[in-house]
């Protein structure tokens, strides 16, 4: 498990820098997404301040041109007044039609007469017949004066822009008042958000009365319930409404939560009205969103990063697989030469290891004085018992206890030692009839010092010798300690 430490300990860094990095990107990257939507927000402020104004002028216009039709004028050329009012009937249909197949459907088209008076609207000619909008309202007066107006009133409980046009003979003398009104909806809402970039709510009185938020399963249907919270946040708390129809001019920007989600708000009065200063409009851009988006974007650097780890495991384990386990089988063949098993065979354990594992079979034949095995064949065949082998010497430890024959073996050189045991070992095998073939000295004497050096170490005495002893149908070698 030790040798998996490396591998282990790369993963854990490539952890350790995957959420360094992603703490690190993921903060910059909110940091800058922040700042885009609110640069953002500011600048779509003034633009839609720009709109506004353009709006303003445009609405008023129109009403002024439409009004110098010779359709409008010859209205007020009926001298009967059930015949003046069907034909103001009939214009107000004609002309909102018109604006129809414009794109700019009117909730409300009327003729006004001289003294401010309804003659006649769209869609229904006794609604309103005879309703005085000039002492209601000053911008009809001022329409009265030959003066093209834009306004916002509140007509059956909604904000409605109105634009006023007069109408006017050659002599320059002004007989009444076009009025063409349009209801601030959704849809007024989002045409205004798609152009400006930002989500718009629109107040009047008091009251949000229309914004550009959708619910989450028809886009063009308001979500009322974030239009009322919408309203909560700019009325209440620091009061951005009050604060923008105040001063006349846009707040500044500040981050509210609405409906759970985190906003950056700017509230600002609605330009290019006459006489009414209780409408206006908030502006907001989710903070939540691009923090999200930012998410969305950094969980890919764990993605990665996690990626990148998964593959360090797998290259490790593999790695374990294709070379440490093979290492490890070769550790176990030396540990078994070491303990005293010189016939061992190194087998092929892997295509990485087949040349090391034929090497070191032909270090220990060369050693050993054996016949080098052949590359293609390393395993170990059975011969039958014909053979010698190396695990047919036994060796008698014993407690190392003083032997009378120790002062003599200590004195012998090992030039003379080695060889006299050996062929003492050699009659003996052949005199019990024992196999030999393949017996050779350089295995006699490995077999032999292995087993010294494991006695010597193991009793701590400066030599170890042995003596060949016989075991009824059997020889062994037993070891006398030499101080």
């Amino acid at each position: 498990m030790h040798r998996m430490k490396i591998g282990l300990a790369a993963a854990a860094v490539v952890l350790l820098v995957t959420l360094g990095t992603y703490f690190l990107v993921s903060n910059a990257l909110k940091a800058n997404a922040i700042a885009d939507v609110e640069q953002n927000l500011v600048r779509a402020e003034r633009a839609f301040s720009e709109i506004g104004r353009l709006r303003a002028a445009d609405a008023a216009m129109q009403a002024y041109v439409r009004a110098k039709r010779p359709s409008i004028i010859g209205v007020f050329d009926k001298s009967d007044e059930t015949a003046r009012r069907e034909a103001a009937f009939a214009e107000c249909e004609a002309q909102n039609a018109g604006l129809q197949k414009e794109g700019r459907h009117a909730a409300i088209v009327a003729i006004l007469g001289a003294d401010g008076r309804v003659i006649a609207r769209d869609l229904n000619p006794n609604a309103m017949f005879g309703d005085d909008l000039k002492s209601r309202y000053p911008a009809v007066a001022r329409a009265l004066l030959g003066e093209p107006i834009k306004d916002v009133w509140s007509m059956n409980g909604r904000m409605t822009q109105v634009a006023l046009g007069p109408i006017t003979r050659s002599d320059g003398s002004v007989i009444g008042v076009l009025l063409i009104g349009h209801a601030l909806s959704i849809t007024t809402a989002q045409e205004t958000r798609d152009k400006i970039g930002a989500e718009i709510g629109y107040f009047h009185s008091g009251k949000m009365q229309a914004s550009s938020f959708a619910t989450a399963e028809d886009a063009n249907k308001e979500d009322v319930g974030k239009t009322q919270a919408l309203g909560e946040v700019i009325f209440g708390g620091q009061k951005l409404a009050e604060q923008a129809l105040g001063k006349s001019t846009p707040t500044a920007l500040v981050r509210l939560t609405i409906d759970g989600s985190e906003y950056a708000v700017i509230a600002a009065p609605l330009l290019g009205n006459f006489s009414d200063r209780t409408s206006g409009v908030a502006l907001a851009s989710s903070l939540s969103s691009a923090v999200s988006r930012v998410n969305a974007v950094a969980a890919k650097v764990i993605a990665l990063g996690l990626i990148a780890m998964l593959t360090l495991i797998i290259a490790v384990v593999l790695t374990a697989k294709r070379f440490i386990g093979p290492l490890d089988q070769i550790e176990l063949g030396v540990g078994e030469i070491i303990n005293g098993n010189i016939d061992y065979t190194f087998r092929p354990v892997g295509p990485d290891f087949e040349g090391l594992s034929n090497g070191l079979n032909v270090m220990l034949a060369r050693l050993l004085g054996r016949e080098e095995p052949n590359e293609d064949a390393v395993e170990e065949e059975d011969d039958g018992g014909n053979t010698w082998r190396a695990d047919q010497m036994i060796i008698e430890e014993g407690d190392g206890s003083p032997n009378p024959a120790a002062a003599a073996l200590g004195q012998e050189s090992e030039a003379a030692y080695y060889p006299r045991l050996f062929n003492e070992y050699t009659n003996a095998l052949r005199n019990l009839n024992k196999p030999s073939e393949g017996l050779s000295v350089p295995a006699f004497m490995a077999k032999l010092r292995l087993a010294e050096a494991g006695l010597k170490q193991k009793w701590s005495c400066k030599m170890v010798r042995f003596q060949l002893i016989s075991r009824g149908d059997d020889v062994a070698f037993r070891a006398i300690r030499i101080d």
